[in-house]
């Protein structure tokens, strides 16, 4: 699947689109169709293959190296979010982590894995393999994806996985932990029962699952960085903030299934709420 045309034209339009209805006077309760149409022109837009995979050159430029390219989709075939985002401490905000290759070759982050056993290792040796995350051509981890999403079970939104099948089904079974003592702790029965989280119309009420997002992250993930734990807490937890990459858009708009597939979420949405 090749890249739409003119999508940072459409991004850019977006983002005005957006403003203008954030800032612009103009009344979001009346103009939700109108914000639908918005969703559908901003990031994720593109080929399958990117959805997910990060494009990291905030260091990489300063040292003259092109940027790395890391593919989610990849990894979290074999590691639960909580292997990285919390038992080796990468961040769930982009780019607050700050790592760096010193940090690599003394076993930390990616070098927990990379180190020549679990994986292809970052240390200095006599075959160099820069390139592997270093890439100036993406186009064999394109392949790579195509191969590897083949035969998963299919979503029309994201990278074009439907990963919550794919768990369910066996397509594939990521570990919890890289170091076989962790414990995870079991959920709490209240937790599993569904809360359902009503908007500004009844018939877009979402219904969330604890359970579903405790199979990938610990309730640390979330809480409170993300959401503030207590009842009624989060004051400013609306779909336009989500969109702008807070809340649950801190995932849903980079790696798990994008806000557009709306109807994952809002299940009985209908009229003019369906983008």
């Amino acid at each position: 699947m090749k890249s739409c045309p003119g999508v940072k034209r459409l991004v850019t339009a977006a983002l005005l689109v957006t403003t203008f209805f954030l800032w612009g006077g103009v009344s979001l309760a009346a103009d939700r169709a109108e914000l639908a149409n918005v969703i559908k022109t901003i990031p994720p837009n593109g080929p399958f293959w990117k959805y997910g995979t990060l494009e990291m050159r905030r260091r990489t430029k300063k040292a003259g190296m092109p940027a790395v390219i890391f593919p989610h989709w990849s990894h979290r075939a074999r590691y639960t979010c909580r292997v990285c985002h919390e038992e080796l401490g990468f961040s769930m905000h982009s780019g607050d982590t700050g790592i760096s290759r010193s940090q690599y070759t003394a076993g930390q982050y990616c070098g927990a894995c990379h180190n020549g056993v679990t994986a292809f290792t970052v240390q200095e040796g006599s075959v160099r393999q820069c390139d592997k995350c270093h890439m100036k051509d993406t186009a064999a981890l394109e392949k790579q994806f195509e191969e590897f999403s083949g035969d998963l079970p299919f979503a029309k939104f994201g990278n074009g996985i439907d990963w919550s099948a794919a768990l369910k089904a066996g397509g594939v079974r990521p570990q919890n932990a890289l170091k076989a003592d962790k414990p995870i702790l079991p959920l709490p029965a209240k937790l599993k029962v569904p809360m359902k989280l009503g908007t500004a119309v009844a018939r877009s009420d979402v219904t969330f699952s604890h359970e579903d997002h405790y199979v990938e992250l610990d309730c640390s993930a979330c809480h409170p960085d993300i959401f503030n734990i207590k009842k009624k807490g989060t004051k400013a937890f609306t779909m336009e903030n989500n969109i702008f990459g807070n809340y649950c858009g801190v995932c849903h708009m980079r790696v798990a299934f994008p806000m557009n597939d709306c109807k994952r979420c809002h299940t009985q949405m209908s009229g003019n709420y369906v983008p």
